[in-house]
């Protein structure tokens, strides 16, 4: 059985960093891995009023996530947080009550930045969201880039030295426990 990594940013902007973090991540991935990015920038503000029946664009959504072995996250920092996009898809992947599209998946936490701070604060607050969903974040390593914009060659975020062994690592430690997810009999 293969493995499957659906990429989720945090910012719906055309030159967004953190897709260009996923885009860079998405071409370390093993060449048996499959990856797909799952744009969520259709999907509207979240209302239970409308959530029976579900939208077509958070059907998509929810879909390409519950397809998904790893979720990666690729987060931007606002006001010290997560982005409200982030937020508003996250909520609408735990939507209908007991249709959780993140409950028992393995996901990885990253961000980029331009500044120094590498979003340490947005992903501490994304873990601990996943962390309440059910979902299996490894506490190492992680993946801040700051000064991501001086990062950028011919358009493409490109990552070296510690920065390349981060995200080496972290798709290593999740492949080892998407795998481990396979291999375990699912007990209620």
């Amino acid at each position: 059985m293969g493995i499957k990594v659906v990429g989720i940013s945090g910012s719906h902007r055309k030159d967004s960093l953190n897709k260009k973090l996923l885009d860079f991540v998405a071409e370390q991935l093993p060449q048996e891995v499959e990856y797909e990015y799952a744009d969520f920038s259709n999907v509207p503000l979240f209302n239970q009023d409308q959530e029976e029946p579900i939208p077509e664009s958070v059907k998509v959504f929810k879909g390409k996530v519950e397809s998904a072995d790893i979720v990666l996250f690729a987060t931007p920092e606002y006001n010290g947080s997560i982005s409200g996009v982030l937020k508003n898809g996250i909520d609408w992947l735990s939507r209908p009550a007991g249709q959780n599209s993140l409950t028992g998946k393995v996901a990885g936490v990253m961000g980029a930045a331009p500044g120094q701070g590498g979003t340490l604060k947005a992903q501490l607050h994304l873990r601990e969201i996943l962390s309440h969903m059910n979902v299996d974040v490894p506490g190492q390593p992680r993946v801040m880039c700051n000064f991501a914009g001086e990062k950028m060659k011919e358009a493409r975020l490109v990552l070296e030295g510690k920065e390349l062994e981060s995200v080496e690592n972290l798709i290593k430690r999740l492949i080892k426990m998407a795998n481990a997810y396979k291999q375990e009999p699912v007990t209620v």
